[in-house]
């Protein structure tokens, strides 16, 4: 007889056997549970043990008893006997076992494999084995749960009531290869995450907390995790109504916090922005704020070069440079009196003078000026100090300058415009003289009503083809007076007509033509 025979014999025997075998009570085998993919091991020991007698009446001794999960499918279970015996795993769901089996009794060292194993699941399972006396030995009943797919610190986020149906989801999910079949579960997703959870709730209006010249910061709070993005757009960009009413928008999506900041930068400076708030959870649901506005600060000027053009004894004069157009305002105090007054322009430009009157004679001032852009924000120089004197310096004549012009007519006249400037407030004469000899009675015309810095003077009275010397005299309102040098212009000839051109040059070619006429 075959051993291979032998053993089929066997086996048929101990099925015939098993139907009427009788419990005998030997012991317990510890129990044994292993969950979320953690190895667990089944030591022998005192045991509840099924046992079927044939042969010498003792059945294998079962011992070593380990059971391990190798992933979320599949599991090994290894165990020794003291005697040549078969293989045999019983396992399912419940207590109502199935079975996997090594039906030739030719080992002491077992090992089975449970394959098509669902993921994070527990499975009980019975440890059983055979000699070839028919003698079977039976473990009591283990618990085994398989991996699953997802990370322990993955599952610890997710209710304890969930995890398993959540790593057969995955599971399941992963065997899916179709785009339709994904579009499916991916609805399904959607509907019961809509009918389950909803969107953040934006808390309140969301508040501007901080905004500068091309920025500004947003805050927010919602009533769950969520990421935080600020769409935001010029009001000139602003497109209500439409996809796209915002047309830059910043921020993280992907941060969970309920409480959110996002600093917007690259914003106009002095202009009205409209935003809104935005914050997704992590199925992709939505909260958002209602349209607001908020108005950018103004680029602030630079106040440059601010300084004493003159003092005298009532008044001083300061000057100073902005770094965009800005109104101006002069702040100054009587530092004896404490006495604090203003002068300023409404004017927006670049460049700026400003003379303070009214101040007393002798006495020590501090001055500031305040720079304003055009939606009022200002900013402050450093003050400057000065002291009030008796004024003895004249004003300073410059920047002379002259044009003539003749104008065609019977008599030829000749237009000629002066022009010069003074280094302050003057009242200035114009005085001229035909030829350049000294002995001759200067002309001039009338000194100027008010007072100013640029000047212009003009003459009709010149003659064409004509020598004139020149000059300009200047009084400042303390009666300081000054004289420019003398300067020398010469008139335009006066043009020929047709009929003189043609007579001369008759003339130059019969002498007798001059005495045509007389």
């Amino acid at each position: 007889m075959s051993s291979a025979f032998f053993y089929s014999f066997l086996s048929v025997l101990r099925y015939t056997i098993e139907s009427m075998r009788f419990m005998n009570k030997l012991g317990v085998l510890a129990s044994l549970s292993l969950v979320g993919g953690a190895i667990g091991y089944g030591l022998f020991g005192p045991a509840s043990l099924f046992a079927q007698v044939s042969g010498d009446g003792i059945p294998p001794r079962l011992s070593n008893i380990e059971i391990v999960s190798l992933n979320a499918t599949t599991s090994v279970i290894t165990w020794n006997t003291d005697e040549d015996a078969d293989s045999e795993v019983n396992f399912g769901l419940t207590k109502d076992y199935g079975v996997i089996r090594d039906s030739i009794p030719n080992k002491k060292t077992h090992r089975l494999i449970l394959e098509g194993l669902e993921p994070s699941t527990m499975y009980h399972l019975r440890i059983g084995s055979s000699d070839e006396g028919g003698n079977q030995a039976l473990s009591g009943d283990y618990t085994i749960t398989t991996k699953g797919v997802m990370s322990a610190k993955e599952l610890e986020k997710i209710p304890v009531d969930e995890r398993v149906i959540v790593d057969r989801a995955i599971t399941s999910v992963r065997q899916l290869k179709s785009m339709e079949g994904l579009r499916a579960v991916s609805e399904e997703i959607d509907d019961v995450a809509k009918k389950v959870l909803e969107a953040p709730r934006i808390i309140g209006s969301p508040g501007v907390k901080e905004v500068g010249s091309d920025y500004a910061i947003v805050t927010w709070s919602t009533d769950q995790d969520a990421g935080g993005v600020v769409r935001y757009a010029r009001d000139s960009d602003y497109r209500p109504g439409t996809d796209k009413a915002y047309s830059t928008e910043s921020g993280d999506a992907g941060e969970r916090t309920r409480e959110h900041s996002v600093r917007v930068n690259g914003l106009s400076p002095g202009t009205l922005h409209h935003f809104q708030v935005v914050s997704d959870s992590d199925l992709g649901l939505t909260g958002e704020s209602r349209d607001d506005t908020f108005i950018t600060k103004a680029q602030l000027p630079s106040i440059m070069n601010f300084r004493i053009i003159k003092v005298e004894a009532d008044s001083a004069t300061v000057a100073w440079r902005t770094s965009i157009p800005a109104a101006g305002t002069v702040e100054y105090t009587n530092t004896k009196t404490k006495e604090a007054k203003s002068a300023g322009s409404p004017v927006f430009a670049l460049s700026h003078q400003l003379k303070i009157a009214g101040l007393s004679l002798g006495l020590r001032y501090t001055a500031i000026v305040k720079a304003e852009n055009i939606v009022g924000d200002k900013v402050t120089s450093a003050p400057i100090s000065f002291t009030t004197i008796k004024d003895i310096a004249p004003p300073i004549i410059s920047k002379v300058s002259n044009e003539s012009t003749l104008f065609p007519s019977a008599d030829a006249k000749v237009q000629t415009i002066v022009s010069w400037g003074t280094d302050e407030q003057a009242y200035c004469q114009f005085f001229y003289r035909e030829g350049l000899n000294p002995a001759i009675e200067p002309s001039g015309l009338g000194e100027e009503k008010e007072p100013r810095t640029d000047h212009v003077s003009v003459v009709v009275e010149f003659l064409p083809s004509t020598v004139y010397q020149f000059w300009v005299e200047c009084r400042d309102e303390a009666r300081n007076k000054t004289k420019s040098e003398n300067f020398v212009l010469f008139t335009p000839n006066k043009e020929k007509s047709i009929i003189d051109i043609i007579l001369e040059n008759f003339q130059g070619t019969f002498g007798w033509v001059k005495n045509i006429g007389k």
